[in-house]
């Protein structure tokens, strides 16, 4: 009876601990999500949760630039290299989830950026609600 017990509690606590699993993807996108949401405090703790978890070193330096600051413009400059590096990452490992790599001509003074979303409608992480349809879908990967 005890092993029944106790295999039934590893077996519930192992589910438990599974749900809780957030991949890098999903981090990113939490980030993106509050930049879309022009909530620079959001932003921070995103990205600290994702350089908590991150495994990637190149990744690091934009996190790391982006929890330091509560500027969102500063976080948004960061989070342009932060989309470069996922892009990439991306392109090479794959993820769970089809992504759809979108693009703001008008970003940066009109240089143009990147960002990934999970969603096709187009949710500017550069510009927020001042012009949140801004940009268009430039490739999906799957």
């Amino acid at each position: 009876m005890l092993c029944v017990l106790s295999g039934l509690l590893i077996a519930c606590g192992s589910g438990e601990n599974k749900g809780k699993e957030v991949s890098m993807v999903d981090s990113y996108l939490t980030v993106k999500d509050a930049l879309v949401s022009t909530d620079a405090e959001k932003a921070r703790k995103a990205a600290q949760a994702f350089l908590d978890m991150n495994t990637n070193t190149a990744l690091t330096p934009a996190l790391e630039a982006i929890v330091a600051t509560t500027d969102v413009a500063v976080q948004r400059r960061a989070f342009e290299s932060l989309s470069m590096n996922m892009y990439n990452l991306v392109k090479t490992d794959g993820a769970d989830i089809a992504l759809y790599k979108q693009y703001c001509p008008m970003a940066f003074n009109n240089k143009g950026a990147y960002w990934l979303a999970a969603e096709k409608e187009v949710n500017n992480p550069y510009f927020g609600n001042l012009m949140l349809h801004c940009g268009s879908v430039q490739e999906v990967l799957d």
